[in-house]
């Protein structure tokens, strides 16, 4: 009975934060739009001048592991304006406990970027040609890990950070680093050497290798899973230091 009260008290968060993104058609638009003109477009005008390689195939599968990443973001971009609203006092306040409100959290941003991106993931599928069941689900379970790493580590930064130009700033170069020196969207072989040797810290990387791996050969990227995993566990248990660290005392300081 207490499971259950203890799921439902998550899932009020979780839903919370689905509904929070909903509210923002703004958001869900203009980010549908990118990922459509990217896809659609840029990626089959690039693939053009590559030759001997079917970079449309890799481009379009990376460009939803992107954008997935993207909106996991935006998690910490919400948590650091609740603060700053004094919304999250107001979330101290409901009967949900300190535990229930950290791992909602990351779930809930993890959910949110599962909803959002799951659609296009399944347009990429469909018109990429794959349709081995096993390889998709797998992948999908790799692009939520990744969503629920990314929030929680846009999480610690919303926490650490009180300024809100060194957040806006710190949180866009992270994006910037974590995405664009990853191999979501160009191989190691096209990188310079500086840019690989960092695009292997990437999670981004871990994932995108991991679903590359599965949907390209059928095999289970162990060394990808691993490193991804440890990303998210670290960043869980760091978020949730963090946060409840900053909530002790029953208020946001």
């Amino acid at each position: 009975m207490e499971n259950r009260s203890w799921l439902s008290e998550v899932y009020y968060v979780v839903s919370r934060d689905l509904e929070n993104l909903l509210n923002r058609p703004f958001v869900v638009i203009s980010r549908t739009l990118s990922f459509l003109v990217q896809f659609f477009i840029f990626g089959y005008t690039v693939s053009t001048l590559v030759k001997g390689f079917d970079f449309y195939t890799y481009y379009g599968i990376g460009t939803v592991i992107t954008t997935v990443c993207s909106v996991s973001y935006i998690m910490g971009h919400d948590m650091f304006h609740e603060a700053e609203m004094g919304l999250l006092d107001y979330l101290l306040s409901l009967p949900i406990s300190r535990r229930t409100l950290i791992v909602g959290r990351s779930l809930g941003g993890a959910a949110r970027s599962m909803a959002y991106g799951t659609p296009m993931f399944i347009v990429a599928m469909i018109t990429l040609g794959f349709r081995d069941l096993l390889d998709i689900f797998e992948s999908l379970l790799a692009l939520f890990a990744l969503a629920f790493g990314i929030s929680g580590l846009s999480i610690t930064v919303a926490i650490a950070i009180r300024n809100e130009e060194r957040f806006d700033i710190l949180l866009a170069f992270i994006e910037l680093l974590t995405i664009r020196f990853s191999t979501a969207l160009y191989p190691w072989r096209a990188m310079p050497y500086y840019v690989s040797m960092v695009s292997a810290f990437s999670p981004v990387t871990s994932a995108a290798q991991a679903i590359q791996s599965k949907l390209f050969y059928s095999v289970t990227d162990f060394t990808s899973w691993g490193t991804l995993l440890a990303f998210v566990f670290i960043f869980f248990a760091v978020s949730s230091a963090f946060y409840y660290k900053r909530i002790e005392g029953g208020r946001y300081k």
